[in-house]
């Protein structure tokens, strides 16, 4: 009996391991059947997303073409080797495609957001051949074809079309990452700002298949990134680049337009810039260089940069001064070359005076004294009234951004900010344009604009035709009014007989001997910093305008000179390579 004892612990140690045996392969059927059964997508699913690569392929943005089809804006493609995650060493790959290219690489290794890693972005046509060639000494790279844009026309277009660039962390974040990544590009001025959700492309993907070492062994499916839309503007390129020959040299503005439904023609502005270089992005130093420039070439001048109007605004004045009867067809105002006021005396550009002159001549002739006494008559008040409407001091309606507005005085600015009351002094300036008064020439130009339609003001754009990607008609622009003044029919007679006098017999007479009749009015701005601003706006013809133009020379002296001459060549250009425009019906 004395051995029964350990016999019956041995059986206890030989059931307990039965059951631990017995749990354990519970358990491992339990798991076999989860991750076979419960389990079995997500493993198979994980399984095929390392064998399965999904690579999206950026998407080309739109075309843009002037209004003859001359292309303003469009991509090209760029090839670049990508290396597929986790396939390959970066460096190591980086110097076999340096072998197989015969060159050195100098741009850094990057990463994209989609974890591929770019081992050279700008490959040639032969280049591609070399690695296709070679494909086997490079596991897991492939050949992926970029979009890049290039601007044609240089710049020519820069401050109207615009230019791209990376997006930027901010950029992100305003328009969202669902339809942007590290990678793309976007507007960054001009019309490829403004107009990006149309120029913007729809992107693609390609489906791949790898092996184990990440070499592609077949591509399972693509689908093409493709641009969306064309965009034609109201932009004539020959034009254009002929304003930017008449500016070469200068610092300036020439704007052009046709009056009938607020097409801009032109915008040149001068300094300029090239937007090739910036596409790829530039260095923080030539970045640098570039906005602190003291010439400004960034700027666009027409729509951005503020001046004094000079004798331009005397077009406000006289408008003032006719509608509300303080200068009669019979009334003259005599011009001894100055003008005596509380004992001081303001002087006219002429010296030695104009004589007694009746308002047509007097605005031929751009006497001041007689718009000195026009605009006391009239009043600071009013005269900042008819600035107001024509459109002086609110945005233009113009399909570009950052649009800049005058800065129209008063009473109250000036004592807010000068601590001092508005003199009859001050009027007095502003009746010729001066003192406090800053204007953008496009304000100007769309003051002309409302002149010869007597009234009328379309809004102005560069937008005309929409297309999509196979060329079918989307959109067309059609003419819009802005505004319609409203002032008496003898008013504008009287001011566009003026207008017509200045080319004929005044300070506009380098535009007389054109062959086309042309009504303007010339402006010398003074200026604190320098010379004084040359100014010249007009239209033609005067019996059916369908030009209107400015042009602006800063520290070019005066109105009628270097603006004047411009504008006479510019008026026959027109009329030697566009004759057909100047009679058809608006």
């Amino acid at each position: 009996m004395w051995n029964e004892k350990p016999k019956i612990v041995v059986n206890h140690r030989i059931e307990l391991f039965t059951w631990i045996l017995f749990g354990i392969f519970i358990f491992l059927f339990f798991n076999l059947w989860y991750l076979s059964v419960l389990q079995s997508g997500f493993y198979q699913e994980k399984s095929e997303r390392n064998r399965i690569r999904v690579i999206p392929l950026q998407a080309p943005r739109g075309i843009i073409t002037d209004r003859y089809g001359h292309i303003l804006a469009q991509d090209v493609p760029r090839f670049a080797a990508v290396l597929l995650p986790g396939s390959a060493d970066p460096e190591k790959s980086r110097q076999t495609l340096e072998k197989i290219i015969k060159r050195r690489i100098e741009e850094p290794l990057r990463d994209r957001y989609s974890g591929e890693i770019i081992l050279a972005s700008q490959l040639s046509v032969e280049e591609v051949s070399m690695v296709e060639e070679a494909r086997k000494e490079l596991p897991g790279v492939m050949i992926e074809t970029y979009p890049k844009r290039i601007y044609p026309s240089g710049e020519d277009g820069t401050h109207i079309v615009g230019y791209v660039g990376k997006v930027n962390s901010e950029e992100l974040k305003r328009f969202g990452q669902t339809n942007y990544n590290n990678e793309d590009v976007i507007g960054k001025s001009g019309i490829e700002l403004y107009y990006e959700e149309l120029l913007r492309g729809q992107k693609g993907y390609r489906k791949i298949e790898v092996d184990a070492l990440g070499r592609i062994v077949k591509i399972l499916d693509t689908s093409f990134p493709r641009f969306r839309h064309t965009l034609t503007l109201t932009l004539d390129l020959e034009l254009q680049k002929y304003c930017n020959q008449l500016l070469a040299g200068k610092s300036g503005v020439i704007i052009v337009g046709d009056p009938t439904n607020g097409e801009v023609l032109a915008m040149a502005n001068q300094p300029s810039f090239e937007p090739n270089l910036l596409v790829d992005g530039v260095s923080q130093d030539e970045w640098r260089k570039l906005i602190e420039n003291p010439q400004n070439p960034l700027t666009n001048r027409s729509l951005q940069a503020l001046y004094p109007p000079g004798s331009i605004f005397k077009l406000m004045v006289s408008l003032g001064a006719l509608e509300a009867n303080i200068i009669s067809s019979e009334r003259t105002i005599f011009c001894p070359g100055y003008y005596e006021y509380n004992d001081q005396n303001y002087p006219c550009w002429k010296k030695s005076g104009h004589g007694r002159l009746n308002f047509e001549d007097a605005l031929a002739q751009s006497c001041n004294v007689t718009f000195y006494t026009l605009g006391l008559e009239l009043g600071q008040d009013k005269i900042i009234e008819m600035a107001k409407r024509f459109g002086f001091g609110e945005d233009t309606g113009i399909d570009l951004p950052g649009e800049n507005h005058c800065f129209l005085p008063s009473s109250r600015w000036k004592r807010q900010k000068v601590g001092e009351p508005w003199y009859s002094g001050d009027t007095i300036n502003l009746s010729i344009g001066q003192g406090y008064l800053l204007v953008t020439p496009f304000e100007i130009f769309q003051s002309v604009v409302a002149i010869s339609n007597r009234g009328i003001i379309p809004v102005p754009h560069f937008l005309k035709v929409i297309q999509d990607d196979k060329g079918a008609v989307i959109e067309r622009t059609l003419p819009k009014i802005k505004n319609r003044i409203d002032l008496k029919p003898d008013t504008w007679e009287r001011l566009i007989r003026g207008m017509t006098k200045v080319v004929s017999d005044g300070t506009g007479r380098a535009c007389r001997d054109l062959p086309v009749l042309v009504a303007g009015k010339t402006g010398t701005a003074q200026n604190p910093h320098g010379n004084d601003h040359s100014w010249f706006a007009g239209f033609f013809p005067i019996d059916n305008p369908r030009y209107v133009f400015v042009v602006l020379i800063e520290n070019g002296g005066d109105g009628s000179g270097e603006a004047a001459y411009r504008s006479k060549d510019l008026i026959q250009w027109i009329y030697d390579h566009r004759e057909n425009t100047l009679n058809e019906n608006g």
